[in-house]
């Protein structure tokens, strides 16, 4: 929606940014097009996120207290706590856990290619990703790729009942909080036994830490008393919960898209799925059956693929999950064009950094709507194909960043290594689909059950076993 405000709108949004009220569908808001200035709020001067998110959006799933929603001293308590388990070292003494999560994708990719049945992938993707991401935060098998868990059957379908924009069946429901209250009852039943275990198990937990115990150590550090452990606060496995149902949302749902777009572009450029490959085969070996041994013996290998990560980051500055973050502007604040000196109030509006329309904007990026993952292989700043400072920003910039990336990062690479040579994907769109942005599966939102963008129904394909 910005960046077709910006193409519809060109002078306006020249100057940086395009102020618009949109009530009652939502808040005043300020979309800033401009990436300096959108460091001004999220990297050089971090504002508070938007009040409507801890108080509205979230209000019944986590109270807004939250890794994405909290502010202040709460929050920065809250990111130190995690952050020793999304460290990127942390994540690659993971990998052999969660390889055994990719083995069980891409058996299900050997059986659809037997098939030569139509299967939505991200169904597949999003299973993988769940599986994944129990592995790596709560040190468990949630097995979604083999059937129904109950776990995120539940925060899925408490998330059915958040709303973004208008809304009225669900804003003027008199059961919505007495559902959601239910669903947090459930939902703390099913993750306290995972935090009481790391809390009181934590020196005899051997080999590779999850994110919760790592994030539980600060708290395990203080309790000297082993004895005293078993009787932890609810209050505190209470705020645990609450983070570990962000991350389970946010952590599958993104990613689970960024996959399936990648095995969608790269069946569109084949020049560029072959270059891929071949990197590949000289990291890993030209025996694709090979590489899960390879890795788990060394998951450093991961790091030696760097056009695997350009093939990611392309995909993600073309399908951002995520559109942009939404701050709280105080009082007096302004917003300062960079070129023309010029000053922008934002008190009462919703600051919306727009990177979605950024990551395909021609000022930035040349060709901006070609898959070339080429330009994330560029080291000359003065080249064109450079990216420019503070343009890429699918995670977001800044202290308050996506905790996330680097799991992302992690996973998909991973995933990539131990199946794109093995498999094409073949869209099996209908042929009267229709198509936006040159493709048939364009972005779409699902508000019905979340706030992300999806590829239009699941993004239906062939998937073709490679000799």
């Amino acid at each position: 929606m910005f960046r077709y405000v910006k193409l519809e709108y060109p002078e306006i949004a020249g100057q940086g940014l395009v102020y618009m009220d949109v009530w009652p569908i939502g808040y005043p808001i300020i979309a800033v097009y401009n990436p300096n200035m959108m460091a001004q709020f999220i990297q050089e001067n971090s504002l508070p996120k938007y009040w409507a998110m801890p108080q509205v959006e979230f209000k019944y799933f986590t109270g807004g207290e939250d890794l994405v929603n909290l502010d202040g001293p709460e929050w920065k308590k809250a990111r130190s706590m995690f952050n020793p388990g999304f460290s990127a070292k942390n994540l690659l003494s993971l990998v052999p856990d969660m390889m055994e999560e990719v083995l069980v994708f891409r058996e299900r990719l050997r059986k659809a290619a037997a098939s030569a049945e139509v299967i939505k992938l991200t169904n597949y993707t999003t299973d993988l990703t769940v599986d994944i991401v129990g592995r790596a935060v709560l040190g468990t098998r949630l097995q979604t790729q083999v059937g129904p868990n109950r776990l995120m059957q539940l925060i899925k379908s408490q998330l059915k009942l958040i709303y973004f924009e208008l809304d009225l069946p669900k804003q003027l429901n008199p059961l919505l909080p007495l559902k959601n209250w239910v669903y947090n009852r459930m939902i703390k039943k099913e993750l306290a036994p995972y935090i009481l275990n790391a809390a009181q198990n934590y020196e005899k937990i051997v080999g590779p830490k999850t994110i919760v115990t790592l994030a539980l150590k600060e708290y395990v550090n203080e309790v000297q008393n082993h004895n005293a452990r078993g009787n932890i606060p609810s209050e505190f496995v209470e705020r645990v919960v609450k983070h570990i149902k962000i991350f389970m949302f946010a952590g599958h749902d993104t990613t689970a898209t960024v996959l399936a777009y990648i095995y969608y572009m790269l069946s569109k450029h084949p020049t560029e799925a072959a270059k891929l490959r071949a990197e590949h085969d000289e990291v890993l070996g030209p025996d694709p059956t090979a590489a899960a041994g390879l890795i788990r013996a060394d998951p450093n290998l991961l790091n030696k693929l760097p056009f695997t990560m350009a093939v990611l980051k392309e995909t993600l500055r073309l399908f951002p999950p995520v559109g942009g973050s939404i701050r709280q502007s105080p009082p007096g604040h302004f917003l300062t064009h960079p070129e023309t000196g010029v000053r922008y109030p934002t008190h009462g509006f919703m600051l919306h950094s727009s990177a979605s329309t950024v990551l395909r904007d021609a000022d930035y990026w040349p060709d901006p709507d070609d898959f070339v993952p080429d330009r994330f292989m560029t080291r000359d700043e003065s080249d064109p194909w450079h990216p420019v400072k503070n343009a890429w920003r699918p995670f977001e910039m800044g202290p308050r960043n996506c905790i996330g990336q680097e799991l992302v990062f992690t996973e998909v690479r991973l995933i990539l290594a131990l199946t794109v040579r093995e498999f094409d994907v073949e869209e099996a769109y209908p042929a009267d689909a229709p198509s936006w942005m040159g493709l048939k599966g364009y972005q779409v939102a699902n508000t019905e059950a979340i706030s992300t963008a999806h590829p239009k129904s699941g993004l239906p394909v062939k998937v073709k076993a490679r000799k």
